[in-house]
């Protein structure tokens, strides 16, 4: 768990020398596959860092404004970063021994270093901003660009020993904010309360936190569906809902836990949402192996259709440092794209059955590791509702 690669700052979680050496392998094999020269993978700094997974994985640095990082077919990594002052500070971190800062615009400097290196066939790898890469493009006109995002996210859903590790780690975290919460709640606790709770046990766990969506809402008189991203100063009441999405990182790598929370006894419509919830989370959990498609997943998701609900997020989706294939929406909504489960990856499930007017809805669900045998779930708090006051 504490080795690391390089010597990186004090309190930094990094991987050890192999599990790097085993990216580049792979990462090399798959620009080969392609048939091109090299890939530009791009990164930037939105979710806390989260949106520089790409960059992350090979470099082992999430810079905190937007980078830029070459990698050659022969295995040459490249990584600019944008902003003086942030370039010490990503040198002292990063995995990769050719670390540049970036003056001014980016594009000149790598236009430069793509002509001098000969290289006639770039991948592109992650969301680029447009004027950023419109810049880069205008100097490399000769160039055949392609997008192999796809690839090069594929290559990170199979986790390692090493990542699951990280994300074990972040699970032990998670379950503590979370029992804290279940703790905590009670009439007259703001839900702001609850957020600043959560970071501080994420912390004092040895992790980080990364997010607490939250919506509480009367039963009887319900107004929301789905936790929220602004976490307001709302005081709980008795009788009320609540809903949570908590995700906390380890070395960036995230576990990622939603429990839902009765303060009284649930009326008769939140009873129903959830035992229809609680069949569809178990359900699902119960056919997921390596060797699945998605589509019978999807099918089984059917339940929150047929018991007359819709949804408004995701019913599962991929997960590590951000959210990565597959994706999948409840049966309502457009099949998901070919893919078949595998060995190692780690999937949060997360069905939420809604009514079709949004104002009530439940959610449960957390971050599982694909095995042999199933689907296992990373947490040790128990896949169901707490009733609390």
């Amino acid at each position: 768990m504490d080795d690391v690669s390089g010597d990186r700052p004090i309190g930094v979680p990094g991987f050890s020398d192999h599990e790097m050496a085993r990216r580049r392998r792979e990462v090399r094999a798959a620009i080969d596959a392609q048939g091109l020269d090299g890939i530009l993978v791009f990164g930037h700094s939105a979710g806390r860092r989260h949106s520089q997974a790409d960059v992350y994985y090979l470099a082992g640095v999430a810079p905190f404004q937007d980078s830029y990082m070459l990698v050659t077919r022969g295995g040459d990594v490249v990584l600019w970063i944008m902003y003086p002052n942030h370039f010490a500070s990503a040198r002292a971190t990063a995995v990769v021994d050719d670390v540049r800062r970036v003056e001014e615009g980016p594009a000149e400097p790598i236009a430069h270093e793509i002509k001098a290196r000969g290289l006639k066939k770039i991948g592109l790898v992650g969301d680029a901003f447009h004027r950023r890469l419109d810049a880069i493009r205008a100097e490399l006109p000769h160039v055949l660009w392609s997008d192999a995002t796809g690839a090069y996210r594929r290559l990170r859903s199979c986790k390692s020993d090493e990542e699951i590790a990280f994300q074990k780690r972040a699970a032990i975290g998670c379950d503590a904010a979370m029992r804290a919460i279940g703790d905590a709640i009670k009439p007259g606790v703001e839900e702001r309360d609850l957020l600043v709770l959560s970071e501080e046990v994420a912390w004092n766990t040895g992790c980080e936190p990364h997010f607490l969506y939250l919506n509480s809402t009367p039963m009887a008189t319900s107004t929301s569906c789905v936790p929220n991203q602004h976490v307001g100063r709302r005081k709980l009441c008795m009788g009320d809902v609540i809903n949570t999405e908590l995700t906390i990182s380890y070395g960036l790598y995230s576990a990622q836990i939603l429990r839902p929370f009765f303060l009284g006894e649930p009326t008769s419509d939140y009873q129903r949402l959830y035992a229809v919830t609680k069949d569809v989370h178990d359900r699902v959990a119960a056919l997921i192996r390596p060797g699945v498609d998605m589509k019978e997943l999807h099918e089984a998701s059917g339940i929150i259709e047929s018991a007359g609900y819709t949804s408004v997020d995701d019913t599962l989706h991929g997960f590590a440092v951000d959210i990565l294939p597959p994706f999948m929406r409840s049966r309502g909504f457009a099949p998901p794209a070919p893919y078949v489960i595998e060995r190692n990856m780690t999937l949060v499930l997360q069905p939420n059955p809604t009514t079709h007017d949004e104002l009530k809805g439940m959610q449960l669900g957390q971050t599982g590791l694909v095995t042999e045998t199933g689907y296992q779930s990373m947490h040790a708090l128990p896949s169901e509702v707490r009733q609390c006051g």
